[in-house]
């Protein structure tokens, strides 16, 4: 398929696909990055050992309500336990969305009291073709608020709770990703839109949410810090791989949703007509 100068597409019949979801990225013609950007046949790093989250919009028979991550700490007698969830009907590359966490203890010793000083997570793309794969699309850090408290505490019975904001398509993830799939030419750059359909041709599947949580241990007697220790956590996040289109052609206009593979093909499900509006 070829991107039209308004941003929408035309496959090999001549065919008009409008989509529903759009982003925007920078764009050139000329030389491509990567070779022959038709075919891109250099795979990524195998990610299946990685705890996948999977949000509403996608099987159902597959759907988790969250994934719980325990983690052993050199050195320490307890351990670490991570929850993430979502609340996203569909999880998109570029569309913001919401991951929410939870971190707590598992068998604290009594004479130990731990605070959470930093929370740091980047966020990138997770393809199966090296030239899209791992390119950041968000980072966040966390840390107190305040110059009263050592940090966030946690407990065997206390949590602190996180939100991770993810943009959909902020500057450095759309110029990350235009230099790392897209064209370069020496000569002038021109704005096309970015479609969701295109992250998922490319091989897109995931996002990967890499986390480190930096731990201060304190000793509850004296009430000192006596070390310090760090977490860290990897996620992946599915993102939705159906996609519907208003196909035109001939003066009719279908509504028409597709199923991606993750190697970027893609089969029609679903095809209806879109009923002319009334005059």
């Amino acid at each position: 398929m070829k991107i039209d100068k308004e941003g929408s597409k035309k496959n090999k019949k001549g065919i008009k696909l409008t989509p529903i979801l759009l982003s925007m990225v920078m764009i050139g013609s000329g030389i491509a990055l990567t070779g022959c950007h038709e075919t891109i046949k250099e795979q990524a790093p195998d990610n299946s050992n990685i705890d996948i989250l999977v949000t509403k919009g996608n099987n159902t028979d597959d759907l988790n309500n969250g994934i719980e991550q325990i983690k052993t700490i050199e050195g320490e007698d307890f351990q670490i336990v991570i929850n993430y969830y979502s609340d996203e009907n569909e999880w998109h590359i570029n569309a913001d969305k919401d991951l929410y966490f939870s971190v707590k203890t598992k068998n604290l010793p009594d004479d130990l009291k731990i605070y959470i000083d930093n929370i740091h997570m980047d966020t990138s793309i997770v393809s199966t073709k090296a030239a899209y794969n791992g390119i950041k699309q968000d980072s966040m850090d966390d840390r107190i608020h305040n110059s009263i408290m050592l940090g966030f505490p946690i407990s065997d019975t206390e949590n602190y709770l996180g939100i991770n904001t993810i943009e959909g398509g902020n500057q450095e993830f759309i110029q990350g990703y235009s230099f790392g799939s897209q064209y370069y030419s020496s000569g002038t750059i021109r704005q096309l839109r970015r479609l969701e359909s295109d992250y998922l041709e490319d091989g897109v599947y995931a996002n990967k949410i890499d986390t480190v949580i930096d731990l201060i241990i304190v000793d509850k007697e004296t009430n000192e810090p006596i070390r310090q220790k760090s977490v860290a956590s990897k996620l992946l996040v599915e993102i939705n791989n159906v996609i519907t289109f208003e196909e035109t052609k001939d003066g009719e206009t279908d509504k028409v949703t597709y199923k991606y593979d993750r190697d970027g093909s893609c089969e029609e499900i679903s095809r209806e007509k879109v009923k002319e509006k009334v005059k």
